[in-house]
């Protein structure tokens, strides 16, 4: 059982969907249920409309029955409104979600036709979630995880996911407008309202918590850029003390992964420390978001520490045990390889084993570049520098030439590499080959020239 609410109302408890509930033998329930029962999705005991439920009189309610009460059995959906937003080849996915959107309450948490279709295009196609993922072979698991909680936190997670989704079939369909943008800010800006409030006081509520962040971090992350930091530390800070790596669901863990691995970009760029070190020194299996490299995550973390210690650390002392932990991370990444998790061949088709064999490339590439540009700024040891730059952009280049396809969720090495390349020539050609990882960079490339 979960409970979620927020300051502005009293807390709802959600009944899970198998708990059986005895009534007494004499009474009977009415065609209507009362709006508090009907809002507990519980069964409302009262002999009519005009007498109060059993509920009400015993917690000392009011029994009101205000809302519009629609025609019984399900909502009929034109075939053509049903599948109008979604892709090719999805439409039995469409109707399997508008199926579980019909066992929760639309008019009750005021979900309209159009916010409707559009959780539908969010949660009933799996290629929605290409880019929090690392190859297609995940996306019906990310859905999954996305999906999974809506029942029960449907007031909780409406807002993110509503943005989230906006966002996303902007990109899809090329049809963002000022409407379209503001209202999806708007959704956003409530759901983080709805973050900050919300209390987390067991592992279960831990990864609703995650999930609402991980919805506010990839709406950002796609259409803001700004505040991705507050969103993943606030997240990930709430969940902290019921998060135990090594005993959450699957699920849940990579939502971890996500947040750490977005949280720890942007921090590395403004000098702060990370909410979060997980402690993974070995993969066990190809992790959503990082594939075979999740093992690197803790350098990752390691270095955004010492750049925030050097930023405000200038003790002697301070910088020689600064560069000592330094070395040790160099030195780790230096001889560290990705291991195959068992049936890695026969799991994965060759196209895919080229993509995640270039992606635990290119970010342990980038973990080198990282460490050697906390050692020297620009302009000493460029050469060493670009060497590590020009590596990463090659494995990319080829990997797309190999598969026809881009590899995924690898915009923190590609922009690490991105930011060593000088000239006008190779800039606009970095930008041309991956406009989305690329925005932003003109205005590192002025401070860097």
């Amino acid at each position: 059982m979960l409970s979620f609410h927020t300051d502005a109302s009293p807390p709802i408890i959600v009944p899970s969907r198998h708990r059986r509930i005895s009534w007494p033998p004499h009474h009977e329930s009415s065609l209507h249920a009362c709006d508090r029962c009907y809002e507990l999705k519980a069964r409302c005991v009262r002999i009519s409309a005009a007498i109060d439920c059993h509920r009400s009189n015993r917690l000392g309610q009011k029994c009101l029955t205000i809302r519009p009460v629609r025609p019984a059995g399900r909502k009929v959906q034109p075939r053509g409104d049903a599948t109008a937003d979604t892709l090719p080849g999805q439409q039995t996915s469409a109707a399997e979600v508008q199926d579980d959107l019909c066992k929760i309450d639309t008019q009750l948490w005021s979900i309209g036709p159009d916010e409707e279709r559009l959780l539908i295009f969010f949660l009933a196609q799996p290629d929605t979630f290409e880019y929090c993922v690392v190859c297609p072979r995940f996306n019906k698991a990310e859905h999954r995880s996305f999906a999974a909680p809506l029942p029960e936190a449907l007031p909780v997670l409406k807002d993110a996911y509503l943005a989230c989704a906006g966002a996303l079939k902007s990109l899809y369909l090329g049809q963002e407008t000022e409407d379209s943008s503001a209202t999806n800010l708007r959704r956003a800006s409530s759901a983080i309202k709805t973050l900050r409030s919300l209390p987390v006081g067991n592992s279960q509520e831990a990864a609703i918590c995650l999930t609402l962040g991980t919805a506010l971090a990839l709406f950002i992350y796609s259409a803001v850029g700004v505040g991705l930091s507050d969103i993943c530390h606030s997240s990930l800070s709430k969940a902290e003390p019921f998060l135990e790596m090594a005993v959450l669901d699957p699920d849940t863990k990579p939502l971890v992964t996500f947040l750490v691995l977005l949280e720890t970009m942007t921090c590395f760029v403004h000098r702060q420390k990370p909410t979060l070190k997980i402690q993974m020194r070995k993969a066990e299996s190809v992790d959503r978001c990082l594939g075979s490299c999740l093992p690197l995550l803790p350098y990752y973390y390691d270095l955004c520490e010492i750049n925030h210690a050097l930023a405000v650390d200038t003790d002697k002392k301070c910088l020689a045990r600064i560069e000592h932990h330094l070395d040790g991370v160099q030195a780790a990444v230096d001889t560290w390889q990705p291991s195959q998790p068992d049936n890695f061949i026969e799991k994965f088709s060759s196209a895919k084993i080229v993509h995640l064999l270039a992606h635990a490339k290119v970010y342990r590439l980038a973990t080198l570049l990282l460490s050697h540009r906390l050692r020297y700024v620009f302009c000493q040891q460029d050469n060493q520098a670009d060497i590590w730059s020009k590596e990463i952009m090659r494995e990319l280049e080829l990997a797309r030439r190999v598969t026809s396809r881009l590899t995924r969720f690898v915009t923190l090495p590609f922009l690490i590499a991105a930011v060593e390349i000088r000239g006008f020539d190779g800039r606009t050609e970095t930008c041309r080959n991956r406009k989305r990882e690329s925005r932003g960079l003109q205005k590192v490339w002025g401070k860097t020239s």
